[in-house]
């Protein structure tokens, strides 16, 4: 790995914590970091292979960027774009000053939740507060008081980026080399690379008909979205119907066509795919028999994890199919975790320290533990269907604030401890992007490049750290310019809210330990125990365990029918066309996917100039 590669990816890398913010809370356009797919990094990748690249190898082929370089680049890339949006940097500044901004005589915060909050971890001084949220009028960032938080927080930014990149070099081999998982997303980045023997100036994929052809589809269609809301005379484009039903308990099933995880989709087993969208659809009778038959097992556990009698129990089903995975995943790799006893030391000492961390924010000492685990299992299971099913938006349907608050109850956290518990919002709360999905992918990547695993692992270091800094600068300098609430009134209007909304209802309903929750977890539990025994026992079985552990999630509503088209396109692909069809295929799923997160990309550069708000190209 050169050192020319680790410069260009820590240059881009602090690029995107310092871009993405201005573009999520200002100009509020498609959304290139709330996605474990990181569009931010595949469009910034697209730009350089069909720009600088081709110039180098246009100037002299020796100086352009190598196909190890290039992996490693994007995969620095890919680790930074998380952090400055849901991934940290967006419910940050909010959470930890919400208590302030928001507090009233109504809701009596400066006495019930102020005092319980370290200023060490917090900004609680109401005029530098006030600052943030209205702007400073010309006055400097008062540097002074937000010091002390940002260097906690970055403290612990480390600690669990170091925590995700070690185990997942722990996992890696029986990920990759035994388990030979697909990782979707990872196949995308090395066909773009990919180079043969004819010496040509663009690589093979971008010199393939049936590429541009995938590729102009999301570009054309959604550009046409685009333009409808500069031009509103021009056509808009929209293949999206609801099904709706009086069927109580309930939801409405969307029908739409996300272009992104159908083109992932394609690259997936099809037992795989199948099983997605059929246990989706098998999980709405669930859920009205889940209300009909339990109305009673509803918990109120916060925003991000699943409510309503259905939802409570297929949120607890969920937790208990990810414990069953995870622990799977430990067994089949115990033989090589001992054998890595450099990560196996590292990963141990930042849990170690993230408890730690977590205690002093507040959580009694023998919970902080289960908070890092249950963050853990589930980081670790949607990263696996991120891996083997190429889901790259993917939520859960329980978080670990909470599984925990369900798990050990309101009396055993305590008052400090449930307020406490409010800021694991910040890092593990809305888990539609985290660090864990793309640190897999970058591994992966670093791992076909031929990356030495301690100089990859310290890129990706670097590049978290780099993109954290970015982040914290640029929206310091955007909430002190326009002031918070001029900006996306999500992350400064809304955010600053759940954490502390959720611990004054809770303090008002001191319930203990759910012991339906418990019995619900057993439940998925067992079933993802009967699904993976019946898939690694019987070669006809038709369902695959990843099905049912995925339909719990809220965003299977608008992705199942993405993956049921993908399952029928391929499936006929294979049976009519054969092998040699199927790589054809294969060359314009990659364009489509290459053509939507290049279009989004597109778009937001024209919204920067013209100063549109609100275009928003969908990526999920």
């Amino acid at each position: 790995m050169s050192k020319r590669a680790i410069l260009i990816g820590s240059i881009l890398s602090l690029g995107i914590g310092l871009v993405l913010p201005v573009t999520e809370f200002l100009i509020q356009g498609t959304r290139l970091g709330l996605s474990s797919a990181t569009p931010a990094a595949f469009f910034l990748f697209f730009v350089i292979l069909i720009g600088p690249q081709y110039l180098l190898k246009c100037i002299h082929p020796g100086w352009a960027f190598s196909r190890a370089e290039l992996l490693v680049i994007l995969g620095m890339m890919m680790v930074a774009t998380v952090i400055p949006t849901r991934g940290f940097g967006g419910p940050f500044f909010a959470m930890i000053t919400g208590a302030t901004y928001y507090a009233s005589p109504e809701n009596e915060w400066i006495k019930l939740i102020q005092p319980h909050l370290s200023e060490a971890i917090v900004v609680k001084n109401s005029k530098v507060v006030r600052l943030m949220y209205e702007g400073l009028e010309g006055a400097p960032i008062p540097w002074g008081a937000w010091i002390g938080p940002l260097a906690w927080w970055t403290l612990f930014v480390l600690c669990m980026a170091v925590m995700v990149i070690s185990i997942m070099f722990l996992l890696r081999k029986t990920w990759i080399e035994r388990e030979r998982l697909v990782f979707p997303i990872a196949q995308v980045a090395l066909a773009m690379v990919e180079e043969d023997s004819t010496g040509s100036r663009l690589n093979r994929l971008f010199r393939t008909p049936m590429f541009w052809l995938g590729f102009l589809i999301p570009v054309t269609l959604e550009s046409l979205n685009a333009l409808h809301q500069y031009f509103p005379t021009v056509p808009r484009f929209q293949l999206q119907w609801t099904i709706q039903h009086d069927f109580p308990y309930v939801p409405s099933v969307p029908i739409r066509l996300n272009f992104l995880m159908f083109g992932f989709a394609f690259f997936v087993e099809s037992q795989l795919s199948f099983s997605l969208w059929f246990f989706f659809l098998l999980s709405l009778p669930a859920q009205w028999l889940y209300g009909r038959y339990f109305p009673g097992h509803q918990e109120s556990l916060g925003n991000w994890t699943s409510g309503g009698p259905g939802g409570t129990i297929m949120a607890h089903q969920q937790m208990g199919a990810m414990l069953i995975l995870v622990g799977t995943m430990v067994w089949m790799s115990r033989h090589h975790l001992v054998k890595e006893r450099l990560y196996l030391w590292l990963f141990s000492g930042s849990v170690i320290l993230m408890c730690l961390m977590v205690w002093y924010t507040g959580v009694p000492g023998w919970i902080a533990p289960l908070v890092i685990g249950s963050a853990l299992v589930i980081w670790l299971s949607l990263t696996r269907l991120m891996a083997q099913a190429g889901i790259a938006t993917m939520v859960p349907a329980i978080i670990p604030l909470g599984f925990v608050v369900s798990t050990v109850g309101v009396p055993q956290l305590g008052m400090v401890g449930l307020i406490a518990m409010g800021l694991t919002l910040i890092w593990a709360g809305d888990l539609l992007t985290y660090l864990m999905a793309p640190t897999a992918n970058s591994i992966y990547l670093e791992y076909r490049a031929s990356v030495k695993p301690l100089a990859g692992g310290a890129s990706l270091l670097v590049a978290v750290m780099l993109s954290l800094i970015g982040c914290f600068v640029m929206t310091l300098y955007l909430t002190g310019t326009y002031g918070g609430l001029n900006l996306h009134p999500q992350y400064f209007q809304w955010f600053p809210l759940l954490p502390w909304q959720f611990a004054e209802a809770k303090l008002q309903d001191w319930t203990g330990p759910s012991m339906t929750g418990y019995l619900w977890t057993g439940v998925g539990a067992g079933v993802m125990l009967l699904l993976t025994y019946a898939q690694r026992m019987f070669f006809w079985w038709p369902l695959h365990p990843l099905g049912f552990l995925a339909q719990g999630g809220w965003i299977m509503r608008q992705l199942w029918f993405s993956f049921f088209l993908a399952w029928a396109v391929k499936t006929a692909i294979l049976r009519y066309g054969g092998g040699t069809q199927y790589r054809t295929a294969r060359v314009l799923f990659i364009g489509i996917i290459v053509g939507l997160l290049v279009v989004g990309g597109l778009w937001l550069i024209i919204d920067a100039m013209t100063g549109m708000r609100g275009n928003r190209i969908r990526i999920y």
